[in-house]
Parts: structure tokens; C-alpha cells; sequence
């Protein structure tokens, strides 16, 4: 009977149980508890999606870094094969052997007697200089007052302070004839960067009156493109007090930079006072004319006017290509063509290369230089050939140094100034008074130390 009362108890407890856990499981659980429960459901739903979408852009990261070393290793390789290539052409095309010398400067225009050594040392030095000076700076805000560059010249160039006078809703064209504070608090913020270089090769500042005497007797041919020509506008700015006549870069008259000075006696020095002309010649091509019957078959996007036969008149001669495209062989070819033809007639003028500058897309919205230069991808990605413009500085460098000439490379100094383009379609040339205002920096450096 005992064991009957125990087996009956155990199946009520069991039934008892079953009972209970249904209506646990069944009967739907207070708001309270819905709520705490959707709560935390959503909160382990987006908990798993950061997750899943962290891990997402880490691999995504991970995958752009390896494509972009990728890249890099293409470029480097492109940028060396390019390099040697060039090397391998001037030597068989070029018979001068300039290694320590630059023709036309007096400071290393002259082969010494003892073997050059002296000679050579003094010239690594002042590349070594001016390779600092356009490799390691950086640009830098700078609220210090200081002069600024009036533009009197080419109404193009003056657009971004005609942009900031419409911002403003005022007229102040007028403002250049201020006191140097007044010009300054008018300035425009992107004026107010400096390139800012390691002491080492920090970057002597020349006022008119020493850069006049550093360029006397020099007479300057700039022959390019369009790019080249903002150097005619900076040049004319710099020393002029007004704007000066000139029919623009196809048809640009010569120009004297500097008043002609007299000596304590009131003759006038026997120095010519220095002068510049601009032809436009967008492939730096030795066409010496472009004949009436050609007249319909000249390519408007590559403008080849003359400018060998002028040549003699100028014992400094500046270059710069451009964006006028050409493969790199074509384009090695040509330069060492022209080079060899100048260096040939002329053996004792100055040559000069101011290398390429990249375009930036998208400059009509820029407030400031980029943080850090474009990388491969990036580069990799640009229209118009612009990612291919640093293998093609390579060869115009090696080209222009086999000859005895001086490369200055603005490519690495104007690389992040996105900002102060002309604008519109043009995010190739910058305003006056801009970013391109450092490139008389680099001029004057030059002409002082050759002088």
C-alpha cells in the first residue's frame, strides 16, 4: 500500500510540473519582459553587424594596401626602367661629357687644371642643396605679414582674388595700394602657406634690387607650353610695377626685367639689363618654321612655333614640356634631339628644365593643400597621362643634366597644392599671387649660385 502512495505521488508531481512548464512556455510573457527581450535581440543583431562590417573594411583596408604596394612596385620599377633606358640612349646618341661642369655659369662653367676635383665636390654640393630644397619641404600656414606678389599682368591669373572680392560682396581691387598689413589682412588664406625646408637647405629670400643684380646681363628664352608661361607672369609681376604689352603666350614680345642701373660715375654699367621672351612650343621641338602652305595643318593642341633661329640671342634658355603627351620613347628621343642641337650650336648658354606639375581633379572646391601627396592607386587613376608625369621628370632630368643643364623639380613642391587653381576647366595653372610664386625662389637660388 505504501509503494501504491508513493507511484501515485510521483505521477502527480510529474503531472503537476508538466502543467506548470506548459503555461510557462505558453502563455506570452509581460511587456516588461517583451521589451527587455527585443532589446536585447537588436542589441546582439547590431552588435553582429559592426562586427561583420569592421571586419568587411579591415579586409577591405588590407586589400587596397596590398594593391597600392603592388602599384608602387610597378611604378618604381617603370620609374627605374625608364632611368636606365635613358641612360643607355644618351650614350650612344651624345658625344659631351659634362659631368662636373655647367656651361654658362661661372661658377662651375670652367674645367680646372687639377683635374676638376674641386670643381666637382662644389657641384654635388649645390644639387645636393637644390634637390633638398624642392624634396624635403613641406607647406606650411604662416599668418607672419610679409610682401606679397601683385598680379598687373594676364587678367587669368587674377581670378581667384576676383572670386574672393564676390564672396565678400565688396570691390577691392584697390587694395594693393595699401600699406603691407592692409594687403595682408586681404589676402587670401591659401597665399598665407610658405614651403618650409629643413635648415639645411632652407631657402635664401631675395628682394628686387639682389635679384636684379643676380640676373644683370641675362638675357632669358622660355620655351613650353602654357606652364612655362605662368614663370613669363611671375617674372613680369615680380619686376614690374604695372601691367606691360604682350599679346599673350603665342605672341610674346620681349620684355626688360630691371631698370638699366649706373655706376657711381652716372654711366650706365656696361651690362645689357636682363630681358625675357616667352615662344610657346608645347613639344620642345626644333621646327625652325612653319611655312604659309602648312598654315591649315598646324595642330591648335600643340602649338610648335619657332624658336632655334632666336636661340643665339639668349644665354639662358628655360624649358618645360607640359601636358602635351608623348610616349616616353618618343618623348626621350625628341629631348635628346633638341638638347643635342643646342648644346651643339650654343656650347656656352645656360640650360634650365623646370620639370612638370601635376594636375589635380576637382580643384574648383579646394580650401587648402592636401595632407599628403596622391597615392599609386591614386596616381594609377588619373586622366589625361598625369600619373605618368613623374617617370617622364626622370627622363627629362637625366637628359637635361647629361648636357650640362640645371633641373629644378616643382613636381614634388606643388604636388599637394590642390587649392588656388585658375579654376573652371583649369586645374593646371594656380592664381597670382598663389602657390607658383616659390618657383621665383628656386630661379633666383639657382642664378645666384651659377652666377
Amino acid at each position: 500500500m505504501g509503494a501504491t502512495n508513493i507511484q501515485g505521488i510521483a505521477r502527480l508531481v510529474f503531472i503537476l510540473c508538466v502543467i506548470f512548464l506548459s503555461i510557462y512556455f505558453i502563455l506570452p510573457p509581460s511587456a516588461e519582459e517583451s521589451l527587455h527581450i527585443e532589446k536585447t535581440l537588436k542589441e546582439k543583431i547590431i552588435k553582429q553587424s559592426l562586427q561583420k562590417e569592421q571586419q568587411a573594411q579591415q579586409a577591405r583596408e588590407a586589400l587596397d594596401k596590398k594593391l597600392d604596394k603592388l602599384l608602387v612596385d610597378k611604378r618604381t620599377r617603370a620609374d627605374k626602367d625608364a632611368i636606365e633606358t635613358t641612360k643607355r640612349v644618351i650614350k650612344e646618341k651624345l658625344k659631351f661629357d659634362f659631368t662636373n661642369i655647367i656651361p654658362g655659369s661661372n661658377s662651375f662653367g670652367k674645367i680646372n687644371k687639377n683635374g676638376n676635383n674641386n670643381n666637382a665636390k662644389r657641384l654635388k654640393e649645390f644639387k645636393r642643396k637644390l634637390e633638398c630644397m624642392t624634396s624635403k619641404g613641406r607647406w606650411e600656414i604662416d599668418h607672419t605679414p610679409r610682401p606679397i606678389i601683385k598680379h598687373k599682368q594676364d587678367p587669368l591669373y587674377g581670378k581667384c582674388d576676383r572670386r574672393l572680392e564676390n564672396q565678400n560682396n565688396n570691390n577691392n581691387n584697390n587694395y594693393y595700394n595699401y600699406s603691407m598689413e592692409h594687403e595682408w589682412q586681404f589676402a587670401r588664406e591659401s597665399v598665407k602657406y610658405v614651403w618650409r625646408t629643413p635648415e639645411e637647405c632652407s631657402i635664401p629670400k631675395f628682394n628686387i634690387e639682389k635679384a636684379c643684380s643676380i640676373i644683370y646681363g641675362k638675357k632669358f628664352l622660355l620655351v613650353g607650353d602654357i606652364l612655362l608661361f605662368q614663370l613669363h607672369e611671375l617674372l613680369l609681376d615680380y619686376f614690374k610695377d604695372g601691367p606691360v604689352q604682350c599679346y599673350g603666350e603665342i605672341a610674346c614680345k620681349e620684355h626688360i626685367l630691371c631698370k638699366i642701373e649706373n655706376n657711381e660715375e652716372g654711366n650706365v654699367k656696361q651690362k645689357q639689363p636682363p630681358k625675357m621672351k616667352f615662344i610657346r612650343n608645347d613639344l620642345i621641338s626644333n621646327r625652325k618654321n612653319v611655312p604659309i602652305d602648312d598654315i591649315k595643318f598646324v595642330d591648335v593642341k600643340n602649338l610648335e612655333l619657332p624658336w632655334i633661329s632666336y636661340a643665339y640671342k639668349f644665354n639662358v634658355l628655360i624649358f618645360n614640356k607640359g601636358h602635351h603627351w608623348q610616349d616616353d620613347e618618343t618623348f626621350r628621343n625628341s629631348l635628346i634631339e633638341v638638347m643635342n642641337s643646342i648644346r651643339t650650336k650654343f656650347p656656352n648658354t645656360l640650360i634650365i628644365y623646370k620639370s612638370t606639375t601635376l594636375g589635380h581633379l576637382n580643384c574648383e572646391s579646394a580650401k587648402k593643400p592636401l595632407s599628403s601627396p596622391p597615392n599609386a592607386t591614386e596616381l594609377e587613376a588619373l586622366p589625361y597621362h598625369w600619373g605618368e608625369i613623374h617617370r617622364q621628370n626622370l627622363i627629362a632630368k637625366e637628359i637635361t643634366e647629361a648636357v650640362g643643364g640645371v633641373f629644378i623639380d616643382l613636381e614634388n613642391v606643388m604636388i599637394t597644392r590642390i587649392d588656388d587653381h585658375i579654376g573652371g576647366q583649369d586645374c593646371l595653372r594656380w592664381c597670382i599671387p598663389g602657390p607658383a610664386d616659390i618657383w621665383l625662389d628656386f630661379l633666383f637660388y639657382v642664378m645666384n649660385e651659377l652666377k
